[in-house]
């Protein structure tokens, strides 16, 4: 049944020394840093949790939603000492460290200090364990990290699926790691996997169609059916962002995908090219753009849409003089989202460039109609100032096509003041340019994500419930 939700007491839901930069551009080495990764105790029982992305080491904390991106100070590998700044991908001024513990070569624990706190050690502890798995899709060989609960098996299942860009298996952010974690800690083994040709995957995902990325989710959860310690019947998926627009591609495939978890995601009430279109005006509104000079922007998209349609051989020449036009206004390095097609220096399409953007994802597709089809529960989060996707339009259109369904088991929570990627922004209005500047998860989005799994899943309790409650 349509579920309503009550988030912080606000109503939510419908039925249903270093730069804010990057603080290296080496990716880590995962046979060395992957041992880093984990959740650790403290004495007072309170955890804490490291991930990674491709370059960054990630800190994050359950028990109040603080993530940090994590800095070393140059030094011989691997690197021990590690330092937060003030926010997510603010590394300066320095606001506490951590000092990782070897032991027989492995990572066993770390010590954290904070300014004006006693010195607190951590021990890294078993949730769960970790195994490295690979499959087939297509040409490509996908690999990947499964984490399993420590409880005895078979246990319910999460593919979690990418948004958009070079990701590897632990996201943007270390976000899919974080998310993997919680789930692992709370009984429901998950799937993380590197994208087409990054980390330890073959193949290009640049030049991927959603339909080639929902062939390569849908490999890996037939990967999870043929496994003994896995519930084929239990296995669901998780994705964010542009995961909304390839998931229900994966459900239309199979009946057997037993749910859904969609974090603002993509495709939950508008097409590809609207939701491009909304993601440039927010982008130009936040730049200082006025109205009129907004909607010249959004003439030129339509235009590029129009084109691509059309064929090769198109009349380009209107585009072209629009875009020369409105690429001398100052404004423009400012703006993030434009860059990605109409801000180049050349406006002309090059046509043998088949891995832009809108040659891979046509901008009329509309995944509504493939929401309506999937049979399974459904839940959808969306954080209040997402600056990719009009969320107080979207939510309504979303609930309604899932009420239509027959199975009406959905429940859609927005989350106030969060961000794309459900931090908590310190801004009334969405806006992008604030990433770096989070500086926690929004209260309730790993718990509402759990808490929901576990009223749709059979959760094995047969070591302790310390274990999977954390």
């Amino acid at each position: 049944m349509p579920r309503w939700l009550v988030i912080l007491g606000i109503f939510v839901l419908l039925s249903g020394g270093k730069s804010a930069a990057q603080p290296a551009e080496t990716k880590l080495d995962p046979n060395i840093y992957d041992n880093y990764l984990g959740t650790y105790e403290l004495s007072s029982g309170e955890l804490l949790v490291i991930g990674r992305s491709q370059r960054v080491l990630y800190f994050y904390e359950p028990s109040t939603g603080l993530a940090r991106g994590l800095d070393h100070a140059p030094s011989s590998t691997p690197a021990l000492k590690w330092f937060a700044g003030p926010s997510f991908q603010i590394f300066s001024p320095v606001q506490f460290e951590i000092e990782f513990i070897r032991k027989g070569g492995m990572i066993a624990g770390l010590v954290l200090l904070k300014p004006g706190v006693a010195t607190q050690t951590a021990k890294k502890v078993p949730f769960y364990r970790e195994e490295k798995v690979s499959f087939r899709s297509g040409d490509a060989i996908l690999s990947g990290t499964l984490l399993i609960p420590s409880t005895k098996g078979p246990h319910p299942a999460v593919v979690c699926v990418h948004g958009s860009g070079e990701q590897d298996r632990n996201g943007f952010g270390s976000i899919i790691r974080f998310v993997a974690d919680h789930f692992a800690r709370h009984g429901i083994a998950t799937l993380i996997y590197d994208k087409r040709g990054v980390g330890g995957s073959t193949g290009n995902w640049a030049n991927q169609t959603l339909d080639d990325l929902a062939t390569d989710a849908l490999a890996g959860f037939r990967m999870l059916q043929n496994r003994s310690d896995i519930n084929r019947k239990q296995i669901g998926l998780w994705g964010s962002s542009q995961a909304g627009w390839i998931m229900p591609k994966m459900a239309a495939q199979t009946n057997e995908i037993a749910f859904i978890i969609s974090v603002s995601g993509a495709g939950a009430g508008i097409s590809v090219g609207d939701q491009v279109l909304y993601n440039l005006e927010v982008d130009l509104h936040n730049a200082g753009f006025s109205p009129d000079e907004i909607a010249e922007w959004k003439q030129a998209y339509r235009l590029l849409y129009k084109i691509v349609q059309t064929g090769e051989g198109t009349d380009t020449s209107q585009l072209e003089e629009l875009v020369r036009k409105l690429q001398q206004n100052p404004k423009l390095s400012d703006a993030i989202r434009v860059n990605w097609f109409l801000a180049r220096s050349n406006p002309k399409i090059d046509w043998k460039k088949r891995d832009q953007w809108f040659f891979l994802y046509d901008p009329n597709f509309d995944a509504l109609p493939l929401w309506r089809q999937y049979t399974g529960p459904v839940l959808g989060i969306f954080g209040e100032l997402d600056g990719l996707a009009p969320v107080s339009e979207v939510v309504p259109i979303f609930a309604k096509i899932l009420a239509s369904r027959k199975n009406t088991d959905f429940t859609i929570a927005v989350f106030p003041k969060a961000h794309h990627i459900l931090m908590e922004m310190e801004t009334d209005t969405p806006n992008d340019n604030e990433l770096p500047r989070l500086k926690r998860y929004v209260p309730g989005y790993f718990d509402t994500m759990s808490e929901w799994l576990s009223r749709h899943v059979t959760i094995n309790i047969d070591n302790s419930q310390k274990t999977l409650k954390r």
